[in-house]
């Protein structure tokens, strides 16, 4: 560990002495680092206030005045990193004290890896979350929600009065015109930081992009639905479903809480336009939200979710 000897020069002499028997001794994992600098700061900031003694021997050098908030800067310095490091740092050991059975995997990870930025991003969205969870539901049908699954049903018109052809659907459609004059509905129930995913199928996929334009999100990726048996098409019959994620403003996903946290979701075929049992519970886990809604939807979700449409107790939920 390579130290910034004219900060440590200034360091009272026992603190100084233990520092440098660790650095020289072994090199520390980041508990124990984040630990040495809690002691540190606690000296610089006890030596910084006017008239406080302490039965550590005078420092080579007096320490430099400086206000408690600022002392993070004079320890960032010594071990050559910045303060937000050691601000960082500091507090996923604090919050693994404080709540162990949540937060110790994060100062188990930091250690292992070395690594304090992903450990602390990840402490930062859990409270994020946490606190998201707290929040007041919603009013039931009227928002905002801050995740929203939407489920519409494209209007496939070809051979629409054929029996034989294997695309005909059992529900009134929507022309891509109607859907994105639905714009300001659902913005009008989304939270200004909204998670929203858009169930699409591989022809309508362009559309698809279209309609979030319109409704003011932005796509950022696509969960891909494998089914267990093959469906309908009429160039290649499809075994793939898709759903865009899309967002708007800054919402909390916590996606290292997926397992895995792929782009790819296997799930059983069910009815005709009927999404897969694993999909809400995935969404869950990944989206917090005091509560969820469900826009054209076709069964009933339970109860954290408020389902929108004309058929939502077309399959009843299983108890």
């Amino acid at each position: 560990m390579k130290l910034d000897r004219e900060t440590l020069r200034k360091l009272p002499f026992a603190l100084r002495v233990e520092i440098e028997e660790n650095a020289v001794r072994k090199n520390l994992t980041q508990s124990e680092l984040a630990k040495q600098q809690v002691r540190i700061l606690a000296e610089i900031r006890k030596h910084s206030k006017p008239g406080t003694r302490t039965d550590l021997k005078t420092p080579s050098k007096p320490l430099p005045k400086v206000e408690p908030d600022r002392a993070t800067d004079i320890v960032g310095k010594l071990y050559g990193e910045s303060r937000e490091q050691v601000k960082k740092r500091i507090a996923v050991v604090e919050a693994a004290e404080a709540e162990p059975k949540k937060f110790t995997k994060l100062q188990e990870d930091m250690d292992r890896t070395g690594r304090v930025n992903g450990p602390h991003q990840r402490l930062k969205v859990m409270r994020q979350a946490a606190a998201i969870r707290k929040e007041p539901p919603p009013y039931p049908g009227k928002g905002p929600y801050r995740v929203i699954v939407v489920d519409v049903p494209w209007p496939y018109e070809k051979r629409d009065e054929d029996p034989s052809h294997r695309g005909i659907r059992p529900y009134p459609p929507m022309s891509i015109k109607q859907m994105c004059a639905e714009a300001d509905k659902v913005r009008s129930i989304a939270h200004e930081d909204c998670v929203l995913w858009f169930w699409t199928t591989n022809y309508y996929m362009r559309d698809a992009f279209e309609v979030l334009d319109a409704w003011g999100f932005e796509p950022k990726t696509i969960l891909t639905w494998v089914k267990d048996r093959i469906g309908s098409g009429d160039w290649l019959r499809s075994i793939t479903e898709h759903c865009i994620m899309a967002t708007r403003g800054k919402p909390v996903v916590e996606i290292f809480k997926t397992d895995p946290a792929s782009t790819v979701l296997y799930g059983k075929r069910r009815e005709h336009s009927r999404k897969p049992a694993e999909f809400y519970p995935f969404v869950e886990k990944l989206c917090s939200a005091p509560r969820y809604a469900c826009l054209f939807a076709r069964e009933e979700l339970g109860d954290k979710w408020d389902c929108h449409g004309d058929e939502t107790t077309l399959f009843k939920r299983k108890k």
